[in-house]
């Protein structure tokens, strides 16, 4: 391949394809916002999944060990993590939302907020019914 092909496939702008030392901090600093959006993504699905986590073992606690006496502790600890577990949602949602603000006054656009907003809020309705379910239906 001929010096000229290769420069232009890497995006070279330099005779024999080299970039000047301002491009490639250019294209540094975007690849690096680029990687921050991902990892705030990456972050945002950690907090899903422990609030989901939290939201099961609650779910469990209540129901496996409800028969015990005093059957209000365990209860009472299945609703604790089924509301912590709904918060860990709403604080997921709280962290992406002011990354991703920062994020768009640079220009990088992630997953639209209303996507994000409407997940947090879908699994914090559940977490709220469970509770409800947990307290209504008790034995």
């Amino acid at each position: 391949m001929a010096q000229s092909e290769a420069g232009d496939r890497d995006g070279g702008s330099g005779p024999n394809g080299k970039k000047s030392k301002r491009e490639l901090a250019q294209q540094r600093t975007e690849r690096a916002r680029e990687r921050t959006l991902l990892a705030k993504e990456r972050t945002f699905a950690a907090w899903l999944r422990t609030g989901l986590a939290a939201m099961a073992v609650g779910f469990g606690v209540a129901e496996l060990l409800g028969e015990m006496e005093p059957t209000w502790l365990a209860r009472s600890i299945g609703v604790a993590l089924i509301l912590i577990g709904g918060s860990l949602h709403v604080i997921g949602f709280l962290n992406y939302r002011r990354t991703l603000r920062v994020l768009e006054k640079q220009g990088m656009r992630g997953v639209p907020l209303w996507v994000i907003g409407s997940l947090s809020t879908v699994l914090v309705i559940g977490a709220l019914a469970g509770v409800v379910l947990i307290l209504v239906g008790g034995r």
